[in-house]
């Protein structure tokens, strides 16, 4: 009958164990994928203080496997709600030690994130400075447009008359002295050199030579 008890007192604390096992390996893998993502993030000393963490996990656990040891050798009732308290207490120990390992790793992911942020921030600092230092290029000269000068008129009029019917302009060179023989008298459509009389617009006489117009008051 003892054999029978003991054997059951065994399987119990095998029981035990496998389901604090299990229960371990599930939230260490949960520890695990938040200390390597910030693991990235932390400097080295950090790293070192968060494995130190979790060597503080494994002795938690190395503990309550001697524990159930010791309590194998007790009798049925006593082991059972022994294992029973064991597991509690290990449990509630454990889950602090996690709780305290999470938040370390938060506080360092945190920390580094703050770093980085700084770092970026120190960075457009530098490139404003480097901005601000380098003399902007100077803006290209506009081409001054100037109009093409005039070229003087080579004649002057000296009045206005009728011939043939239609009314006439007479003209005289303009820097040599007035001369009968110089007068020359000039309808619409004829030509003095290369300028040609276009017409007569009152006191007004208009003279064309390619795109230039000249209009000249007659006296």
């Amino acid at each position: 009958m003892s054999a029978v008890a003991h054997a059951s007192r065994s399987r119990a604390a095998f029981v035990l164990y496998l389901l604090l096992w299990a229960w371990m390996v599930g939230l260490s893998a949960l520890v695990l994928v938040n200390f390597r993502v910030a693991g990235d993030l932390a400097g080295q000393s950090q790293v070192d203080s968060a494995l130190r963490q979790l060597q503080v996990l494994e002795g938690r656990l190395a503990e309550f496997a001697d524990d159930v040891q010791t309590l194998q050798a007790r009798p049925e009732a006593a082991t059972t709600a022994a294992l029973q308290e064991a597991l509690q207490d290990t449990r509630q120990r454990l889950e602090a030690d996690i709780a305290r390992l999470e938040q370390s790793l938060a506080g360092y992911a945190t920390e580094a994130a703050l770093q980085t942020l700084h770092s970026e921030v120190e960075q457009l600092k530098a490139q404003r400075q480097t901005a601000a230092r380098t003399p902007a290029a100077p803006r290209p000269a506009r081409a001054t447009t100037t109009a093409p000068a005039q070229v003087p008129f080579p004649f002057r009029l000296i009045g206005a008359e009728l011939r043939a019917g239609q009314r006439a302009v007479s003209i005289a060179p303009a820097t040599d002295p007035l001369s009968a023989g110089q007068i020359q008298v000039l309808l619409p459509g004829e030509h003095a050199g290369r300028w040609q009389l276009q017409t007569i617009d009152g006191n007004t006489a208009v003279f064309q030579a390619g795109d230039q117009t000249r209009r000249l008051a007659i006296p």
